[in-house]
């Protein structure tokens, strides 16, 4: 037994812990942004160097946040300019600060305000043009959904994986991506107090966007459930039969499997090779089945994120309130889901038709008021005790009191 109650971890070991858990993508992502904001900096003669002022780095960053091109010189979305910028601001920080221990907060401070405006000016009349635009993944109309799922026969392998892909995907609002980093370890069969199956099967995806890594749970549990009105497409059934499918040779834990393409019939077993979908295999899934239905690809954006903003819009229009909607897609706050909601024609119409009932229905009650108005202001007048003088005259009209001013 250790003498030493604490760890004894070096800042080298402590370090190389820090870097492993920065996602592969996201270190490449940084390092080909500040490779481009290098080539921008050789064009231009600009040198980093401690000698070099805040008010010089902070010129540099406005003319990046401008004038960055892509390769071929056209601009890049209004989107990427700001994600660009911001990359290339944090990395610039941390290197002077690193480097020659001189701090800024280009997010901050007051001398970058330029150079943060010019980022915000590109970003704007670039959203003038539509090509250049930030746009959500379009909706499916649940008819097309129900088109899709027609597509596949769950007695392949490629048909089984997509129609639970398409069915988890919407009841569980999954992510774009997270259909390809789903494992069975983030299914369990739920049970009751005594032990028995309630037929619901619970996932909860540890590691998520919001909440990576840890051994328990640190997101809230969503759940697959029979579904007894179609089971051609119950979830836990579909679920259930991938993993009959998967044979004794398959050692990963991902869900997702390359088919093998030397299965023989629907009842044999070893479906599928022990190598998980590739991403961008997977990425191409609703978008190939959008067009093979005969959606124009070109005109909507269809992505698997779909899936997430049709569980989304479709929930919504069904009433579901956006506190209960941010259980089903995770987010931390209700301003997140705001880009998922979308209009169809139905739900617009519903909504105008909504209008209209409303409309009437005040218009109706207006016109009942008026109506009664006149009964009411004799009753009120019945009420009223007045002394009269000698000179006037009291005439009564309709059971109510006027006086007559005679001369």
């Amino acid at each position: 037994m250790s003498n030493f109650r604490f760890g004894r971890n070096t800042p080298k070991e402590i370090d190389d812990s820090i870097t492993n858990i920065t996602p592969l993508n996201t270190k490449n992502s940084r390092n080909s942004i500040w490779r481009q904001f290098e080539k921008f900096c050789g064009e231009r003669k600009y040198v980093f160097d401690g000698n070099t002022s805040t008010e010089k780095l902070a010129f540099i960053l406005k003319d990046w946040g401008y004038n960055m091109k892509k390769v071929d010189g056209n601009d890049y979305k209004e989107a990427v300019i700001k994600t660009m910028w911001n990359v290339t601001a944090k990395q610039l920080q941390e290197l002077y600060f690193n480097k020659f221990g001189i701090k800024f907060d280009p997010f901050v401070d007051l001398e970058f305000k330029g150079s943060r405006n010019a980022r915000d000016a590109k970003r704007r009349n670039l959203q003038i043009q539509p090509e250049k635009r930030k746009t959500s993944s379009s909706i499916l109309t649940l008819e097309e959904y129900n088109k899709i799922l027609k597509i596949y026969n769950e007695d392949t392998p490629d048909g089984l994986q997509k129609m639970f892909f398409y069915v988890a995907g919407l009841e569980l609002a999954w992510r774009g991506c997270e259909g390809v980093n789903v494992t069975i370890k983030h299914f369990k069969e739920e049970s009751d107090n005594c032990g028995l199956p309630t037929g619901r099967i619970e996932y909860n995806c540890i590691f998520s966007k919001t909440a990576q890594g840890g051994s328990h749970k640190l997101t809230d549990s969503k759940w697959l459930a029979t579904n007894t009105t179609d089971p051609r497409i119950c979830p836990v059934r579909l679920y259930t039969k991938m993993l009959s499918k998967r044979g004794k040779h398959i050692t990963t834990d991902r869900l997702f499997l390359t088919p093998n393409p030397a299965w023989r019939e629907p009842s044999s077993v070893g479906w599928f090779k022990n190598s998980p979908v590739g991403r961008n295999e997977m990425g191409k899934w609703t978008r190939t089945a959008a067009e093979e239905i005969g959606i124009d690809i070109k005109k909507k954006k269809i992505s698997n994120h779909s899936l997430r903003s049709t569980a989304v819009s479709q929930l919504a229009k069904a009433g579901v309130g956006e506190e209960q909607l941010i259980k089903i897609t995770g987010h931390a706050n209700t301003f997140s889901i705001k880009p998922y909601l979308q209009l169809d024609g139905d739900h617009h119409y519903q909504m105008i038709d909504k209008l209209r009932a409303n409309s009437t229905a005040m218009e109706e009650s207006n016109n009942k008021s008026t109506n009664c108005a006149p009964s009411a202001l004799v009753q009120m007048s019945k009420n009223i005790v007045t002394t009269s003088p000698s000179t006037q005259t009291p005439v009564n009209y309709y059971n109510c009191t006027i006086i007559n001013y005679n001369s």
